[in-house]
C-alpha cells in the first residue's frame, strides 16, 4: 500500500454518465497496418539498476529515452515526474537533456527542475512526507528525444532486510528496448519470475550475483475498457526477497501488530457505540461508526504506506488512510472480544490474480477480515453495508496477516439489482410510471456512492437525463435515505412521464421502455457484448432483475409481445418472460452472472449470452387500432 486508495469501477450505471451529460466512447484499436499508430509516446530504451545491499537498501540508477510521436504526447510527456518519499529515499538528477530531431542537443537546467509537495501531504501531513520531483525538458517537438539518468537512494527499506522489485511493460505503452538489473550480494536468496517476453539470465561473479530481466519491443496494444488490469497479463519481471505472499502478511503483521492495542480510549469508545449489543450486532455497530466518522484521505509513498498509525492515534485525529481505519476498527473489534485481522488486497484496480512471486506494488489497500462470522469488512468504503464490499474489493485474493499468515479470497457476491416499475400509455400518447429501485452487495454501495455524489437540487436534471438516455423525452422526481444511514435498506422510488411517447396510428409498434433507472438491461448487454479476444475482461453486476408493467392504450389490439425465453452458456442465464393479463403487458428479465472477471478461453460463451440476451430484450410492442381494415 504504498498509495492506498479506493477503487472507482468503471462500472455499468448509467447515471452517473447521465447525470454528467456525458458519454463515454470505446477505446479505438490501434491500426493493424502501423502496430505503434496512435501511441502518444515511444520509449526507446529503459534501463533500470538496482544496487542491493542484504539489509534491504538499494540505489536505483535509471537511465531513458522517450520520443512523443503526437501533439498530445508532446504536451503530457515534456515532462518527467518522480514521486520521492523523502523519510526513505534520496532523488539525484544525474543528466537531461532534449535532442532535437535536427540533433541539437537543449540540456535541462536546474531552473527547469522544480520539487513540489505532493497532494496528499498538504491534505494530511502527519501522515505524508511525498515529493514530487518535476523535469520539464526543453525545445519538446515530435520526433524530440528526451533523454534522462538519475538516481533513487532507498536508505530505509519497507521491511527491515527484505526486497520487491518490479519491471512491467504495459500493452498500449510503445516500447523498444527495456532492461532491468539486479545486482546483490550472493549470499542473499532472490525469488524471480518473468512473463510476457522477458528474457532472464542470473550470473555469479564472485560475492555478487547479477540478474538481468531484458524485453525488447513487446507488442503494442490498445486495451479495452472492460478489460481486468493489465497487471494481470502485462509483460512483467519480478526480484523479491519474500517467498511467497503468506511471508509478506508476516512482515506486515510484524509491524502493524502492536498498532491494534486497546487503549483505555479505545475501550472506552467501543462499550459506548456498542452498548448493549454483543457479537454480530456490536461487530455491525462498531463497523458502521468507523466507516461513518474516521475520514479517508489518500497516503503517498513511504514509510508509512507499510506501517499504519496506532488505533489511539487515528481515534484523535479522525483522519486517516486504509490502514489507520483498518487498525482501529481491529481494536475496536478487539476490546469488545471479537476477533479480526488485517486483510492485505488489491483495490485500486481489477486485478484479480496475485503475480507469481511477491509484488508489492499490486497490495494498495487493507481491509479487515472477521474471522467468526466469516466476513470481511471495509471501513473505508464510505457507503459499503456490514458484510458487502465495494466493486473494487469483491472476488480479489487477499492476504490474511497474522502470525501465521495465509492467503484467502474476497467473495464475489451475491450482488443483485432489482426494479420494478409500473407503467401506463395515455389515450393522448404520453407515457408516465413509477417505480423502485433496490440492490444488495457492491451494487448497492454503487448506488449509494452514486447518489451521495449528485446534488439534491439536480434531482429533475437527472430524470430527465435518464429518461433522455430510454429515447424519452420527460420529466420527474426521485427520493432515497441518505446513503449513511447504512443500517437501512436502500430504496429509490421514483415517478416520471414522458409526453410524446407514441404518435396514434392505425399500426403502433412500441419498445417496452424501463423508465428511470441505474442501469438498464439492454443498456448493459449492448455495451459488454462484444468481449475482447485478447484479454480477460470483467463483469460488475451479479444478478440484474427488471419487472416491468406496461399497461397498454384502450382502442388497439395486440398483435405481438416480446416472447418469452431462456438463453444458458458456461457464462451464465438470462430469462425473460412475458405474459399478457387483460390490456397489461408483464415483463420480468433476469440477468445472472456468477462471476465477476472472465478470462479469454469464455469469451465465446459470454458473447452468445450476451447477443441473444440482447435479441430477445430488443423485442417490441406491436399494437393495431380496433376496426382497422388491413391494405392488401
Amino acid at each position: 500500500m504504498a498509495s492506498s486508495r479506493l477503487f472507482r469501477t468503471a462500472s455499468p450505471w448509467i447515471l452517473a454518465a447521465c447525470a454528467a451529460g456525458v458519454a463515454h466512447a470505446a477505446t479505438a484499436p490501434a491500426p493493424t497496418g502501423n502496430p505503434g499508430a496512435g501511441a502518444p509516446f515511444k520509449v526507446v530504451s529503459y534501463s533500470d539498476t538496482f544496487d542491493l545491499a542484504a539489509n534491504g537498501t538499494y540505489t536505483r540508477t535509471v537511465h531513458k529515452i522517450i520520443e512523443p510521436l503526437t501533439k498530445n504526447g508532446v504536451q503530457s510527456d515534456g515532462q518527467i515526474q518522480e514521486v520521492v518519499a523523502t523519510a526513505m529515499e534520496h532523488f539525484h538528477l544525474v543528466s537531461a537533456k532534449t535532442i532535437a530531431p535536427d540533433g541539437k542537443v537543449y540540456a535541462v537546467t536546474k531552473k527547469d527542475v522544480h520539487t513540489q509537495t505532493a497532494p496528499s501531504a498538504v491534505d494530511a501531513p502527519t501522515f505524508s512526507d511525498a515529493k514530487i520531483v518535476s523535469i520539464e525538458f526543453p525545445h519538446v517537438e515530435r520526433g524530440s528525444k528526451l533523454d534522462i539518468t538519475y538516481t533513487m537512494h532507498r536508505f530505509q527499506p519497507y521491511f527491515p532486510n527484505a526486497f520487491s522489485g518490479i519491471d512491467a511493460v504495459p500493452p498500449d505503452q510503445l516500447t523498444g528496448h527495456e532492461q532491468v538489473q539486479v545486482r546483490a550480494p550472493a549470499s542473499l536468496k532472490l525469488f524471480t519470475s518473468v512473463r510476457g517476453g522477458y528474457r532472464m539470465t542470473r550470473t555469479v561473479d564472485g560475492k555478487t550475483q547479477v540478474i538481468t530481466a531484458t524485453l525488447i519491443d513487446p507488442p503494442y496494444h490498445a486495451v479495452p475498457g472492460d478489460a481486468v488490469s493489465a497487471g494481470q497479463f502485462e509483460p512483467m519481471f519480478v526480484a523479491t526477497t519474500f517467498p511467497d505472499w503468506p511471508a509478506l502478511g508476516d512482515a506486515y503483521w510484524a509491524r502493524a501488530k502492536a498498532k491494534t492495542k486497546v487503549t483505555p480510549d479505545v475501550k472506552k469508545l467501543a462499550d459506548e457505540i456498542a452498548g448493549t449489543k454483543t457479537g454480530r450486532a456490536a461487530m455491525d455497530a462498531l463497523y458502521d461508526w468507523t466507516t461513518t466518522r474516521i475520514r479517508w484521505v489518500g497516503i503517498e509513498p513511504g514509510l508509512s504506506g507499510w506501517i499504519p498509525a496506532s488505533a489511539g492515534h487515528t481515534l484523535t485525529r479522525r483522519y486517516g488512510d486504509c490502514k489507520a481505519s483498518e487498525t482501529l476498527l481491529v481494536a475496536l473489534l478487539k476490546a469488545k472480544g471479537i476477533h479480526a485481522v488485517p486483510a492485505l488486497i488489491d483495490g485500486g484496480s481489477a486485478d484479480y490474480q496475485l503475480t507469481h512471486r511477491v509484488n508489492l506494488g499490486i497490495i494498495d489497500h487493507v481491509i479487515v477480515y472477521v474471522p467468526k462470522y466469516h466476513l470481511f469488512l471495509d471501513p473505508t468504503s464510505g457507503f459499503a453495508t456490514p458484510g458487502e464490499l465495494p466493486a473494487g474489493d469483491v472476488d480479489k485474493p487477499v492476504i490474511l496477516a497474522s502470525d501465521h499468515s495465509t492467503v484467502s479470497r474476497t467473495p464475489s457476491g451475491p450482488a443483485s439489482y432489482v426494479q420494478d416499475t409500473v407503467e401506463t400509455i395515455g389515450t393522448k400518447g404520453g407515457l408516465h410510471g413509477h417505480g423502485t429501485i433496490h440492490a444488495t452487495g457492491y451494487t448497492d454501495w454503487m448506488m449509494r456512492d452514486l447518489l451521495d455524489q449528485l446534488p439534491k437540487a439536480d434531482d429533475g436534471h437527472v430524470v430527465k437525463q435518464v429518461l433522455s438516455g430510454e429515447g424519452l423525452v420527460g420529466s420527474g422526481q426521485f427520493s432515497a435515505p441518505h446513503p449513511d444511514d447504512l443500517a437501512q435498506p436502500f430504496k429509490v422510488t421514483d415517478q416520471w412521464q414522458a409526453p410524446g411517447y407514441y404518435n396514434a396510428g392505425h399500426i403502433v409498434v412500441l419498445r417496452v421502455h424501463k423508465g428511470f433507472g441505474f442501469t438498464t438491461v439492454g443498456h448493459y448487454l449492448a455495451s459488454n457484448a462484444t468481449p475482447s479476444k485478447r484479454y480477460p475482461v470483467k463483469r460488475e453486476i451479479g444478478t440484474m432483475h427488471f419487472m416491468t408493467s406496461l399497461t397498454l392504450p384502450d382502442g388497439y389490439k395486440v398483435l405481438a409481445t416480446p416472447e418469452s425465453g431462456t438463453v444458458t452458456t458456461s457464462a451464465g442465464r438470462f430469462v425473460q418472460t412475458a405474459t399478457m393479463k387483460g390490456h397489461t403487458l408483464h415483463l420480468d428479465q433476469t440477468l445472472s452472472l456468477d462471476r465477476v472477471w472472465y478470462p479469454v478461453k469464455d469469451r465465446t460463451a459470454l458473447e452468445a449470452l450476451f447477443t441473444k440476451a440482447y435479441r430477445l430484450d430488443r423485442q417490441q410492442v406491436v399494437l393495431e387500432r380496433d376496426g382497422a381494415k388491413h391494405q392488401a
